[in-house]
C-alpha cells in the first residue's frame, strides 16, 4: 500500500477547519458548490455548520462532525455521488441521527469509539469528551484508541496525557535491573515520534524490531532506561508486544543499536549487487517443490527467497573474508535448507529430512559449482541448522575428514547460515537480534523486515535474460 495512503488511513486528522467554498470547489473539481452542498445536506435534515475538513490530508479529509451528539460521517464532495448512492447513505445517517447515538446515550464508550467515530476523528472526539467518561474507565478507553491509531501526528495534548495517566489502574511492573531501572526498546521508522518524547516502548527487543519493520521502512532500534515509578502501564507477553507505557520525557540513557536503516537509498545500495544472482538462483526454487506462503505458512518459497537475498547481501556487503566457494555454499544452503520440512511447527529434525530429500531426489542447483568436500560441509550445515548451536558445532568438530582449518571455517559458515535463516524470523515477531552470531547479521534486522514488504517473486523478473533491468 502507498505509505501516504496508509498513514492517513491509520492516522489522525490534525485540523478540523470549518468547510469553505474554496475547499468544496477544490475537492469536487468544480462540479459542486458550497451552496449546493448546503442544500443537499439540508434536504437530509443535516447542517453544513457541522462539516469540518483537514486541508493537509489527501484522503478522508472532510467529515460531517456533530460532536455534541457523536454523529460522524465521511463526506465525499462529488455531486454525482451525493445525488446518487451517497444520497441513500445520507438518508440512513439522517434517520439514525434523529434518535441520537445509542452508544453515547448509554455511555458504551468502547462501542462508541469502535463503531461510531471514524479513525481520523478519534482523538478529536476523545479529547473533548474525556472528562465525561468515568474516571475508572478513562485510561482503558484511551488505550483502546491509542492502540488503533498508528500515527497520532502529535495530536495528543499534554493535558490529555496527564489526565488519562493520572487515572491509570495499578498494574504489575516489569523486572528492574541492578541499577534499579527498567531497560526498554523502541522500533522506529521515518514517521515515528522522537525517542525522548515517545510514550510507547517494549521490554523485549523482538517486539520492538517487529514494530520497526511493521511498515517496511524501519530506521532505528532505540534502547533506553526508565524508572519503575514512571511506568504507567505494562502489558506483558509477546501477544501484547510486552508494551510499556511511560510518562512523557522520562526515559533515560537513550542509545541506538548499530543497525542498517531500511530507507530507500540504503536498501537499494545493499540489494543492487545481489539482484542478478538472486534472480538467476531464485528462479530455480520452482523445481524444489516449495509451497506458496499464506498467513499460516511461514516456510514456503518466499522464506527461501528472503534467506537467499539476505545471504547474497551478506556476501557482498559484510567485508567478511569469504570466497566465491563460500558464496556458492551460502546459496546452496539458502535454496535447500527447508526442502524436507513438512510443517510450520518447531521441528528440530527438518534439517536431517532436508539432507535426505536432497540426496534421495538428487537435487542440484544449476551452474553452482561445489567440490565433494564443499557439498559435504554444506549438507552438514543444513542437517544441523535446525539444532542447537552447540550440537551443530560439536558435529562439525567431530568430522575426521576435515582439517582443523576446515572445521573452523565450516563453523563460521554454519553461524552465517543460521543467522541468515534466523533473520527472517521477523516475519512472525520472533527475532531476538541479540541471539545472532555474526556482527554483520546484527546490522540487518531492519533490512530483513523491509524484505517482508517486497514482492519476492516479482523481483525475480526485475532483470531480463540479457541482464538489463525491466522497466
Amino acid at each position: 500500500m502507498n505509505p501516504i495512503v496508509f498513514r492517513e488511513i491509520r492516522g489522525s486528522m490534525t485540523r478540523f477547519d470549518p468547510i469553505t467554498p474554496e475547499w468544496v470547489t477544490k475537492c469536487s473539481d468544480g462540479n459542486l458548490t458550497y451552496s449546493e452542498l448546503a442544500e443537499i445536506l439540508s434536504g437530509h435534515g443535516l447542517s453544513i455548520d457541522h462539516v469540518v475538513h483537514d486541508p493537509e490530508r489527501v484522503f478522508q479529509n472532510t467529515f460531517y462532525a456533530d460532536y455534541e451528539n457523536a454523529l460522524y460521517r465521511l463526506l465525499i464532495l462529488d455531486r454525482a455521488y451525493l445525488e446518487g448512492s451517497g444520497a441513500y447513505d445520507l438518508t440512513n445517517f439522517s434517520k439514525a441521527a434523529k434518535d441520537g447515538n445509542p452508544f453515547l446515550i448509554k455511555k458504551q464508550w468502547d462501542a462508541l469509539y469502535t463503531i461510531s467515530v471514524p479513525m481520523p476523528m478519534l482523538i478529536y472526539d476523545f479529547q473533548k469528551r474525556m472528562r465525561d467518561i468515568e474516571p475508572e474507565n478513562v485510561f482503558d478507553v484511551w488505550y483502546g484508541i491509542y492502540k488503533r491509531i498508528d500515527y497520532s501526528n502529535g495530536m495528543w495534548e499534554a493535558e490529555t496525557i496527564e489526565y488519562v495517566f493520572s487515572h491509570a489502574p495499578e498494574m504489575p511492573k516489569p523486572e528492574v535491573g541492578e541499577n534499579g531501572l527498567v531497560t526498554i526498546y523502541r522500533g522506529m521508522g521515518d514517521w515515528s515520534q522522537p525517542a525522548d518524547t515517545a510514550i510507547s516502548w517494549s521490554t523485549h527487543p523482538g517486539n520492538a524490531i517487529w514494530f520497526a519493520n511493521r511498515f517496511g521502512r524501519g530506521t532505528h532500534l532505540a534502547i533506553a532506561d526508565v524508572s519503575p515509578e514512571d511506568i504507567v502501564a505494562y502489558f506483558p507477553e509477546f501477544v501484547n508486544e510486552n508494551e510499556v507505557i511511560v510518562r512523557p520525557n522520562t526515559v533515560k540513557n537513550i542509545r541506538f543499536e548499530d543497525m542498517l536503516p531500511a530507507d530507500q537509498d540504503n536498501f537499494i545500495k545493499l540489494v543492487a549487487l545481489a539482484l542478478p544472482e538472486y534472480q538467476f538462483y531464485g528462479r530455480q526454487t520452482a523445481k524444489f517443490g516449495y509451497k506458496d506462503e499464506s498467513v499460516f505458512e511461514y516456510h514456503g518459497v518466499k522464506h527461501i527467497l528472503r534467506v537467499l537475498l539476505l545471504s547474497l547481501i551478506y556476501f557482498n556487503n559484510s567485508n567478511d573474508e569469504l570466497t566465491r566457494a563460500d558464496k556458492n555454499m551460502l546459496v546452496y544452503f539458502s535454496l535447500l535448507h527447508d526442502v524436507g520440512r513438512t510443517n510450520d511447527d518447531k521441528d528440530d529434525e527438518h534439517g536431517t529430512a532436508s539432507v535426505d530429500a536432497i540426496l534421495n531426489r538428487n537435487l542440484r542447483v544449476k551452474d553452482l559449482r561445489l567440490t565433494a568436500k564443499e557439498y559435504f560441509i554444506t549438507h552438514l550445515i543444513i542437517q544441523y541448522h535446525s539444532k542447537d548451536d552447540a550440537e551443530g558445532i560439536a558435529a562439525i568438530q567431530s568430522q575426521s575428514r576435515l582439517s582443523v582449518a576446515e572445521k573452523t571455517h565450516a563453523i563460521k559458515l554454519y553461524q552465517i547460515c543460521k543467522d541468515m535463516d534466523g533473520l527472517d524470523r521477523v516475519r512472525f515477531n520472533g527475532l531476538d537480534y541479540r541471539m545472532l552470531r555474526t556482527d554483520f547479521a546484527r546490522k540487518l534486522p531492519l533490512i530483513a523486515g523491509c524484505l517482508l514488504e517486497e514482492n519476492m517473486l516479482e523481483a525475480l523478473h526485475f532483470f531480463d535474460e540479457d541482464g538489463d533491468a525491466d522497466v
